[in-house]
Order: C-alpha cells, then sequence, then structure tokens
C-alpha cells in the first residue's frame, strides 16, 4: 500500500513538473520514485520461513556431497 502511495506522489510530482513548467518538481517526483523502488519488500518467503524440517542450509549441504 505505501508503495502505491509513493509511487502515486511521484507521478502526481512529475505531472505538476510539464504543467507549471518547473524542472524541480519533476526531480522532486523521480527523487520519490527512487526511494520507492528501494523501499519495496520483497515479501516471497524462504525456505526456511515456509515451516519445512529442513532448513536451506542442510539443504546446500546435502546437494554439495554428492558432487
Amino acid at each position: 500500500m505505501k508503495l502505491l502511495l509513493l509511487i502515486a506522489v511521484a507521478v502526481a510530482c512529475v505531472a505538476a513538473s510539464f504543467v507549471w513548467r518547473e524542472p524541480w518538481i519533476g526531480g522532486v517526483g523521480l527523487l520519490v520514485a527512487f526511494v520507492a523502488m528501494f523501499t519495496d519488500r520483497d515479501d516471497v518467503k524462504l525456505d526456511d520461513e515456509k515451516g519445512s524440517y529442513e532448513t536451506t542450509k542442510s539443504v546446500r549441504n546435502m546437494r554439495s556431497r554428492n558432487r
């Protein structure tokens, strides 16, 4: 939800820079978009978080033994 709000603010700032012909407003919009891009969280669960009995380290150890 926070990401969509930041993107909406960035788009509004860039659009306002064209309407009012003030380039610094577009720069602020690009900075807000940059912040939104790097504060986005990756909500993909890792194997350790899925509640499986095998951890990532144990799976890596099992795979490396067969090589």
